[in-house]
């Protein structure tokens, strides 16, 4: 390793995805393709979608994909966003479980699984509530006063465990969903697994009320009988009715009269009209992803409503062979649109590589952090959150940047720089220099400013092209 890739802390698994990771233009999933995710669940918050997600890339920095996905060295979370659904900034790692000397504040837990998200006004504030499983062993939860933290453990130790009532025989105690109805009021739902014999009704999955707090419970955690539950439940409400989502098993259906109504890992549903049930089956909704996309491995999902318009975001084993890990199960994230019967029941949904369309024009004129975009090639996003050009010519692609303003001139912000290090902003391509709107000599721990010639052809909504030579680390840019 160079240097410069020392300078920027890169890993060598950060720079193998920065080199052999290919996302192609017209595909907008996996949302980012740098680093591998599981396990999404989605805040709307004002604005922006935030998706929290397990870290299959701290498990792959410990493996090197020379061993299969195990999770047992996750102890982090990643966290994303994005205010179009196609460019998305890397908002880094949330420290979680602390029992093995990490940073997180749950030093109660080993280890962070599956997260749910929400928020809620509570004293004339909004406070964000995090919740996570330790292993299968127990559901977590942490504050914040922001949705990007930092987050805290309110009472340090888990909030469900076997000592919870109607939880000592769950096998799973993991995969949280949480939801705050209209009134203010939330609830969460958590469980899975299921013994040999129980696999057609195994009633591990559990769904409770939260106190006001929203880390409290109230009465005793109800069971749901979902059929050939495994994992990964979900909740939403549309309209007037709840929607409570799962995984199904693995477990062979020949020896069930029920076999062709939840086939093996897809996601199936029950409604009810009440949050907390009695739910009632209705069928499945999402198919495994090997349906979509050739490459199998369990299902995990999360439903949300962005600008009026219902998502679903799930993960999928797309990558691993493209970078050339020796075993699997390490994951990437995946949004599509998600449709609704008029009826209110739920069709089969589509999974593509293509994804969702961009939901506006992406502003170049705020401050906008460089871990920033659609898609690159040789460039690789460092624990800092900055870009970092692992060989020259490498870039990345914001999408749909709106050029309706006059440009007059650009501030980029570098921390490490080469001595002839540079930085070059094309318009839709940068293998014709007539595209380029400005280039930028690096300057090392320097925000540097350049004016810019702005050609009227370029006005409207674009693709922005950032080119970098190797070695410049990039914490930022934005337009004026």
């Amino acid at each position: 390793m160079s240097m410069a890739n020392l300078d920027a802390q890169l890993s060598k698994m950060q720079t193998l995805m920065a080199e052999k990771s290919i996302k192609m233009y017209s595909e907008n999933n996996p949302i980012m393709a740098h680093k591998f995710s599981a396990d999404p669940a989605v805040l709307v918050y004002k604005d922006t979608v935030y998706v929290y997600s397990t870290n299959d890339m701290q498990q792959l920095e410990y493996s090197e994909g020379k061993e299969e996905n195990r999770y047992n060295k996750i102890n982090t979370l990643n966290l994303y966003s994005s205010k179009d659904l196609v460019n998305w900034t890397d908002l880094g790692e949330i420290a979680v479980a602390g029992k093995t000397g990490s940073a997180g504040d749950a030093k109660w837990a080993t280890n962070s699984w599956a997260p749910a998200i929400a928020y809620k006004n509570i004293g004339g504030k909004d406070k964000f509530f995090l919740y996570f499983a330790d292993s299968g062993n127990g559901i977590g939860v942490l504050t914040a006063d922001s949705p990007e933290g930092p987050f805290t453990d309110p009472i340090k130790k888990p909030l469900i465990s076997r000592q919870t009532p109607n939880c000592a025989n769950v096998n799973w105690l993991f995969d949280p969903a949480v939801f705050v109805d209209k009134d203010g009021k939330g609830y969460l739902y958590f469980g899975g697994g299921h013994d040999p014999e129980k696999y057609e009704h195994p009633k591990t999955a559990r769904c409770l009320a939260l106190a006001d707090d929203m880390i409290s419970i109230v009465g005793t955690p109800e069971t749901i009988d979902a059929p050939f539950l495994f994992e990964d439940s979900g909740i939403n409400r549309i309209g007037d009715t709840y929607y409570y989502t799962y995984c199904t098993n693995w477990t062979s259906r020949n020896d069930s009269k029920d076999k062709d109504k939840m086939p093996i890992a897809v996601i199936g549903y029950m409604t009810s009209k009440s949050p907390l049930g009695p739910f009632e089956y209705k069928g499945y909704t999402l198919e495994n992803p090997s349906t979509y996309f050739g490459t199998s491995g369990n299902n995990h999902h999360w439903i949300f409503e962005f600008k009026n318009k219902w998502y679903i975001a799930y993960h999928a084993q797309t990558l691993e062979k493209i970078v050339g890990l020796e075993k699997g199960g390490y994951r990437s994230l995946f949004i599509n649109d998600f449709n609704i019967n008029a009826d209110g029941s739920l069709p089969v949904q589509r999974g593509t590589k293509d994804g969702v369309k961009q939901v506006t024009g992406f502003n170049p004129f705020e401050k906008v952090p460089a871990a920033t975009f659609h898609s690159g090639r040789y460039s690789a996003v460092t624990s800092k959150q900055t870009l970092f050009a692992t060989k020259d010519k490498s870039y990345v692609i914001v999408k749909g940047v709106d050029f309706s303003k006059d440009l007059s001139k650009i501030a980029v912000e570098f921390a490490a720089a080469e001595k002839k290090g540079s930085v070059s902003f094309y318009i839709d391509s940068f293998r014709d220099e007539g595209n380029c709107l400005v280039s930028v000599k690096a300057k090392k721990n320097k925000t540097v400013e350049e004016k810019i010639k702005f050609d009227s052809k370029f006005k409207g909504q674009h693709d922005l092209y950032i080119v970098l030579s190797e070695g410049t680390e990039l914490v930022s840019w934005q337009f004026n």
